[in-house]
Formats: C-alpha cells, structure tokens, sequence
C-alpha cells in the first residue's frame, strides 16, 4: 500500500518541478471539480425534499460549511491570485452562503505568513543592502499581515514607527497562471450554473487590474495622488488618513510606509474603550469614496475591513493602495447622474441610467417589471442601503431577483465599481450601521456633474520631502 502512494507523491513532486505550470492547473482543477460534484448532486437531491424545508436547510448548512472550508484550503495552499478571490467572496455576504464569509473572511489580512527569511531576502533585493539592519534600527519579525501578494512587518527607521510591505516570491508568475484557469472556470459556470451574471467580463478586468497591484512603486504614486486630492477637498487628514510613503525606500517589490495605529471596525470593545461613533466612520468613508470615485475619477478599490483602521479620534486610515482603479471622464459623468437618481429616490431614472451604463438584463425591455427590477439591482449592486425585506441579491437564494431577470452583460469598467461598493456594503453590516452611501455622495455627484476634472498630476519632489518630514514627527509610542 505505501509503495503507490509513494509513488504518486513522486510523481507530482517531479511534475511540479518539471512542469509548475501543469502541476498548478491539476491541482486546481483536482479541489475545484469535487466542490462542483458536490453541490451539484446536494443540489439534485434537495429539490426532492418539496415538503421538508427544515431537513433540506440543514442538508444545505452542512454542505455549505463543508464548501467553505475546501475552498479555504484552496485559497492558503494554493496561494496567488486565489487568495483575491476568496477574499473578495468572503466580504460579500450579501451575495454567498453565510458559512462560506465566516471561513473566508480570514483570509483578508490573516493568511499563513511566509517565513520572515524570505521577506528579507526581498528588502535586501529591493533596497541594494546586504542586510535589512543597514536601513531600520528594528524590524519585528511577526507580520503585522499576510494577504495576497505581500506581507507587512512593523520595524523602526530613524526615530520612528513604519510598515515594511514586501512581494511574495514568485507571486506574480502565479497570479497570471491563475486567471487562466479562473477564466476557464468562469466560461464553464457561465454556460452551466451561473448564468446570471457576466462573469466573463469580471475576470477580463481582474486581467488588467491585478498586475498592476505587482508595482508597489506605481502604489506610491497613487497614494501621494489620492492623498493631494482627498486634501485639496479637506477630506485627508479631516476625515481620513492615508499613510505617507518614505522616499528612497519604495521599489518595486518592496515599500516602506507610516505605520498607521487603529483598529479593525469589527474590534467592538476597542472601539467602546476610545468612545469611537461608528456612524460617524462609516460618513467619513462616505466622503472619501464620493471624492474619489463621482470627482476625481481615481479610487481605492479594496476597502475591506483590514485595509480601513479605525483611529482613536474618530478618523479612518486607508491602507493597501495596491488596487486602484481609474476610470474615465464618460463613466465618471455616468455615474454621478446614476447616484443622484439614487439619492432622490428616483427608481425609474435610476433604472434608465443602469441600462445607460451597459447593464444589460434578461427580458423584454418593455416589461415595467424590468425597470423596478434594475432599480432593485441598483440598490443591492451600487449602494449601501438595506435591501427591501423580503429581498435578496444572493443568486443562491431562492428570493432573489438575480433568478429570474439575470444580469446578462455587464461592462468590465464598472466591475471594480461594484466589488468596492460591495465592500462598503459589508463593512457597514461589520460597523453595525444602516447607512446609504447614495445620500452620502450626493454633493459629490452634483460638483461631479459640473466637474471636468483630470487626474492630478503626482506630487512633486517637494511634496515628497514634506510627506517625509511628516513621517519623521510621527510619534513612536504608538504600540
């Protein structure tokens, strides 16, 4: 019996080193398929339990907590662009199974970390050292964070506090390894069971978008960006706080930043001890995000709960720039007229100005039905207001609307729109705060609609410097 599992052991060891790239596509379509089968046949056998609804949702909680943890220990062995998903399905609770949120939502800033060896290896490659203890006089070798494609470490450069953000090893070969077969993942569920969105047009733009998030030197410069912006509104540092990078040490796979002390919005008894007023957190992301997103067209685009610290006076820190998303001056304009129909509670000009946008539904066009219905997926899509009771955008649900009027194309420019007002979405529920994000934007969608601003120019050497001397004041007693 052990000579053949020996020999199978050997066989993909020698296939992983002979052949990574087929080693990695068999060993994700090896966890993905049973996932698949599974539901599948716990689907088909559920729709015979017509009359017992207690027995089929203790079939479905089962399979769902079985389903999470596999795709979890996909996600951490596996690594790479894997990692985005699941961390992206994990905040969206609204749209999966609650069990599959409770098992993913780790996977935001709390993946296994590498050993401290390899993060060292990397600064010393970035920064031309032969040792890290050339340029920090500490670095505490517990990640503060593990995520995606970096990990962070909290260390000391002269006299005061910073976060080291270095690239995993072979990261970014994977990353693109991987949105191959998502794109042959997303073209199957397509023509079988997904039919309900354009998943099509949701990895066509996570294959422009992520290899941008491999240039931490590009991630400086929106930082700087969005922080002259957010400043030139009295947003930053008003309402929200953006960390300062250290010039001289950003490169490419490698960035030294201020270190930033807050805590997550779910730390409940944190927030009680410093007297935080959740609603008034969630108001300032309000601000930050119609400025960016209705006014300057350049925005964070990943603001789950472990990139938004919550600071003991009240204000927010942004952290994580890696994934920014720019968007033009016609989809900018567009979306202004759409939040405004939003905020006015205009559910037939909302719902024109979704179909304006590119967002296409099944139906006839000339059905009311399908007007209210894009008015619905307006709310549960693009904004942060309580869905009607009764309601769910939940395509697993056998309530929501997604079932019988599915979004058939869906413009790969607004996808990032989405995950970040989903996003927001989930980290009002994490806040415990009811709260719409439309209301919120409205002024910004009213100077938006009289706006033609273009991108800010990068912040010159000299507001370099002055970010610098700001990071150098920045206190060290913070733990």
């Amino acid at each position: 019996m052990l000579l053949p599992v020996l020999a199978v052991k050997g066989a993909r060891a020698l296939l992983r080193r002979m052949c990574p790239a087929l080693a990695r596509d068999m060993e994700f379509w090896s966890r993905v398929l049973p996932i698949y089968v599974q539901y599948k046949m716990t689907q088909q056998y559920t729709q015979r339990l017509v009359s017992d609804a207690d027995r089929r949702d203790e079939i479905w909680t089962r399979k769902h907590a079985w389903g999470a943890k596999q795709v979890y220990n996909l996600c951490t062995s596996m690594r790479g662009f894997y990692l985005k998903d699941g961390q992206f399905i994990g905040s969206r609770a609204d749209f999966v199974p609650a069990a599959w949120c409770d098992e993913l939502c780790r996977l935001q800033d709390r993946v296994p970390p590498v050993p401290f060896r390899c993060i060292e290896r990397t600064l010393c490659e970035s920064f031309g050292v032969n040792t890290i203890q050339q340029i920090f006089s500490h670095v505490d070798q517990r990640a503060l964070g593990s995520a995606t494609i970096a990990q962070v470490h909290k260390a000391e450069w002269c006299g005061c506090a910073v976060v080291i953000k270095a690239q995993y090893a072979d990261q970014e070969a994977l990353c693109r390894l991987d949105l191959k077969n998502l794109r042959k993942l997303a073209e199957f569920l397509q023509s079988t069971d997904f039919q309900f969105f354009d998943l099509i047009s949701v990895v066509c733009e996570f294959e422009q978008q992520i290899p941008l998030e491999f240039d931490f030197e590009l991630e400086a410069r929106h930082m700087h960006t969005i922080a002259t912006n957010l400043a030139r509104a009295e947003i930053c540092p008003q309402l929200v706080c953006i960390p300062a990078t250290v010039p001289g040490l950003v490169a490419r796979r490698a960035i030294v930043m201020e270190y930033m002390d807050g805590v997550r919005i779910t730390e409940r008894d944190t927030l009680e001890q410093w007297g935080i007023d959740r609603l008034r957190v969630v108001e300032a992301l309000g601000h930050a995000y119609g400025q960016m997103l209705l006014v300057d067209g350049l925005f964070h685009a990943d603001c789950h709960e472990g990139n938004v610290f919550v600071l003991r006076d009240n204000r927010v820190a942004l952290i994580d720039f890696g994934n920014v998303k720019s968007i033009n001056q016609e989809t900018r304009r567009a979306l202004c007229a759409f939040y405004l129909a939003m905020a006015n509670g205009d559910d037939e000009r909302t719902g024109q100005l979704l179909f304006a946008m590119g967002i296409e539904l099944k139906g006839d066009l000339n059905d009311p039905s399908l007007l209210s219905k894009a008015a619905l997926y307006a709310n549960g899509l693009f904004d942060t207001r309580p869905l009607p009771l009764g309601v769910e955008i939940n395509p697993f649900s056998s309530r929501s609307p997604l079932r019988t009027a599915p979004i058939k194309r869906f413009p790969a420019e607004l996808f990032m729109v989405l995950r970040t007002m989903g996003l927001l979405r989930a980290f009002c529920v994490q806040a415990g705060v009811r709260f719409a994000m439309s209301r919120a934007f409205e002024p910004y969608a009213m100077q938006g609609l009289s706006s033609t601003t273009t991108p800010t120019k990068f912040p010159t050497p000299s507001k370099a410097q002055r970010l610098a001397s700001r990071l150098r004041r920045f206190s060290l007693s913070s733990p």
